[in-house]
């Protein structure tokens, strides 16, 4: 089957163990791949990490892990600009695709014209309920594809046009949040809300196959904040969380929006 959506795998070059499991998963999938060595948080410089993401932001202190990983994705950005496809699909290396991901990226036209980035992972464990819009289209397999209204995290695999790459890269040095957030958190990210992200459901995507612990997690938290600090750090957070409430229920009132669960499946529907 030919690949019209071409794939680049974001993988530390010291975790070649990492590297074989993901080629041999892809390979299996019948998916080919490019591969992107990551930003290592344990050697990189602050130059490095500043130019694309800066130390604090809506969400507080960032560790190195989370800001190195940002900086990983902005390479993969990169290099697919630097080629000539329209779109392509950005994994990390612990990432578990269904069984329709071959007949997903052999066509583009089940992409609407504009879209947003396009979220194919369930972040997680079991369902999440999400507010999402009605659908926009849906995948050659039949998944549907629905306007992110409420933030779901997670940048384990998701598909940007080259209009959005290039978008994205225009805020390098300015992304005061994870990638993740970036993309798809409109209650922190400028980005995200004018992106207008979808998701693919039910989910064809998972970071919970594999059993081993994220290369960044001991980096990527900074220091916990103490005393006034901490508590005006809860109250911010908490302003996020609520500050797209209007939005929201009205588009649940209109009947625009409908909070649903949205899981992983590895099979399609």
């Amino acid at each position: 089957m030919s690949q019209a959506i071409p794939v680049f795998v974001i993988n530390l070059l010291r975790r070649s163990d990492r590297m074989d499991r993901i080629a041999a998963h892809l390979a299996d999938r019948q998916v080919q791949f490019t591969a992107i060595p990551a930003c290592d948080a344990t050697i990189a410089s602050d130059a490095e990490l500043d130019a694309v993401i800066p130390e604090g932001g809506p969400l507080g202190a960032l560790g190195r892990g989370d800001r190195a990983c940002t900086v990983s994705h902005t390479l993969a950005w990169q290099a697919f600009l630097d080629g000539d496809a329209p779109y392509a699909l950005f994994l990390e290396d612990d990432v578990w695709l269904s069984e329709d991901i071959a007949a997903t990226l052999a066509r583009t036209d089940w992409l609407p014209s504009q879209v947003g980035p396009v979220k194919l992972e369930k972040f997680g464990a079991g369902a999440s309920r999400l507010l999402l819009g009605g659908p926009s289209g849906q995948t050659p397999s039949g998944r549907a594809l629905r306007p992110m209204l409420s933030r779901h995290v997670g940048g384990g695999a998701y598909i940007l046009s080259r209009a959005m790459a290039d978008a994205a890269l225009a805020h390098r040095g300015q992304m005061r949040v994870p990638v993740d957030h970036f993309l798809f958190n409109g209650n922190v990210s400028a980005f995200s809300r004018q992106a207008r992200p979808v998701i693919v459901t039910p989910a064809m995507a998972t970071q919970r196959v594999w059993a081993y612990n994220s290369d960044i997690a001991k980096h990527g938290k900074a220091a916990r904040p103490e005393g006034f600090a901490l508590h005006w750090r809860k109250i911010k957070r908490g302003l996020f969380e609520i500050s797209r409430a209007p939005m929201q229920l009205a588009a649940l009132a209109t009947g625009q929006a409908q909070i649903e669960a949205v899981a992983f499946e590895d099979t399609a529907p």
